[in-house]
């Protein structure tokens, strides 16, 4: 993978004005002085609807953009990412992405160990992105179509999608921590155990579960841990397959995802896997870093080393 020097670096940001209930407009206005001063001349994009952030970042990248700036949160990050690849090949692999934390929740600003927006923007100009993990999900949509999507931090299959469901119903104004909670008691009110399949190389898990979680990196929903030992670039998923609980149990054990020991539980299975599949004949939606991404049946593995990404002190490398 070729790094573009820092000299020959081409800005392109893409902004969600809307994230964080219009935060992120508000925090882009105070901080754009410094961002001035520190780049020079660059482009900025706004997003108009849902997967315009893609959309954009794959027409700059075509362009000769070769640094791709994030503003907002981690929905924001994801949508981002995804403009990186297409035909299920990345569009320019000396391109590199940053990310300033400006939406409604960014785990992915912890996982990747960078301050938050005004010590951050010093990371915008960074000559030496690291070559990084991208997740990849393949799933069906709602007519049964195939679909592929990228992502960061994690991939929540059961009601874990549902959670993402109820998510993006709601309006963020509690911030991420409280609208992703009143997601999960209303999204486990809701959901149904459903009987699935997980099948990593020789390993077949097959039992009525709450959720799965196939994990790229640290922290995702608002705080949770949701993979304390996941390495950002050795090819490997964190994948913990959750059996059948009640909603009472469910509310009690949630600490466990903050505090990362979910896998702990005697429920609980965890392992590691290049690769994973999750079958299952009934509907169960698939969230990649809390968005939704169709149905089962997916396949879930990484692109490894597949983007470069730029990171703060002491990220959890190999």
């Amino acid at each position: 993978m070729n790094v573009i020097g820092q000299d020959d670096l081409k800005y392109a940001l893409i902004m969600n004005p809307h994230s964080g209930n219009g935060r992120a407009r508000r925090q882009w206005e105070s901080l754009k002085p410094e961002i001035d001063a520190l780049l020079g001349e660059y482009a900025l994009f706004e997003t108009e609807r849902a997967g315009h952030a893609t959309e954009l970042v794959r027409e700059a990248i075509h362009d000769g953009y070769t640094r791709i700036v994030s503003l907002g949160g981690d929905g924001t990050h994801y949508e981002v990412v995804n403009g990186f690849f297409e035909n299920d090949a990345p569009i320019n692999p000396g391109a590199s992405m940053a990310i300033l934390p400006i939406g409604t929740a960014c785990d992915l600003r912890k996982t990747l160990r960078l301050p938050k927006p005004k010590e951050a923007i010093a990371y915008l100009t960074d000559p030496n992105p690291v070559p990084m993990d991208v997740g990849r999900v393949r799933s069906k949509g709602e007519e049964g179509e195939p679909m592929t999507r990228y992502f960061l931090t994690a991939v929540h299959i059961g009601v874990g999608g549902l959670v993402a469901v109820h998510v993006n119903r709601r309006s963020k104004r509690l911030g991420g921590l409280m609208t992703f909670l009143l997601g999960v008691l209303s999204a486990r009110a809701e959901y149904t155990c459903a009987e699935m399949e997980v099948i990593a190389g020789e390993r077949v898990i097959k039992k009525s579960m709450l959720e799965v979680i196939a994990a790229n990196g640290q922290f995702d929903g608002g705080g949770m841990t949701v993979a304390p030992n996941c390495l950002l670039d050795d090819g490997q998923l964190e994948v913990f397959t959750l059996g059948e609980l009640s909603l009472l149990d469910t509310v009690l054990n949630l600490p466990r995802l903050y505090k990362g020991t979910q896998d702990k539980h005697p429920n609980c299975d965890y392992f590691r896997a290049e690769s994973v599949d999750i079958r299952c004949e009934e509907e169960v939606w698939v969230s990649p870093d809390g968005e939704i991404a169709g149905q089962l049946d997916a396949t879930v593995d990484l692109v490894n080393r597949g983007l470069l990404m730029v990171m703060g002190p002491n990220p959890p490398l190999r």
